[in-house]
């Protein structure tokens, strides 16, 4: 009687092209990852910025409907709107949202530890090329912040989110630069 010493050649080309087809398949999920991660960063601070202007307002609820000029001390010093959503800091005396700055601290406050880098600037084409990971502009009583994570080039498009001071609403949407 013989002993098998090994497998057969067959049996290590079946074995190869299953390998080859497994990784054919798998490969291309894998290569490209990039934009998955660059949308996963904006929807984390998307529910990061609802969940905290969210909190910020049943603080100001548990805390009676305090007046505008009443600072939520859980928030820093962001002053409340009549609706009880931040606006600005005390230096702000116009109950709006008065220029970038106002947007970069309402970002850093309600997210607290841990927030993304954030940066103003005054056009829109200025977020091209940015090396913190957001950016922001104010419109009125909305602040814009632009995902500049993935951008690199001017005519892109980039991943946006917009907060509404008198509503509160975060809502995530996409500009062109």
């Amino acid at each position: 009687m013989r002993k098998q010493a090994g497998f057969t050649i067959i049996e290590l080309v079946v074995v190869i092209i299953l390998l080859g087809i497994m990784a054919a398949t798998a490969l291309p999920r894998f290569m490209d990852v990039t934009e998955r991660a660059h949308s996963s960063v904006v929807d984390g601070v998307l529910g990061s910025m609802q969940t905290g202007t969210a909190l910020y307002h049943a603080q100001w609820i548990a805390e009676g409907q305090p007046p505008q000029s009443t600072a939520i001390t859980e928030f820093g010093s962001l002053l409340t709107t009549p609706e009880g959503y931040p606006y600005g800091t005390a230096s702000n005396t116009s109950h709006d949202i008065e220029d970038q700055g106002d947007c970069s601290v309402i970002f850093s406050s309600i997210l607290q530890a841990g927030a993304p880098t954030i940066t103003a600037v005054a056009n829109l084409a200025a977020v091209v090329g940015v090396q913190t990971d957001f950016a922001t502009h104010n419109s009125g009583d909305d602040c814009l912040y632009y995902y500049t994570g993935e951008s690199s080039s001017s005519g892109a498009t980039v991943q946006t989110l917009s907060y509404d001071s008198e509503t509160g609403a975060v809502l995530l949407g996409s500009q062109g630069l």
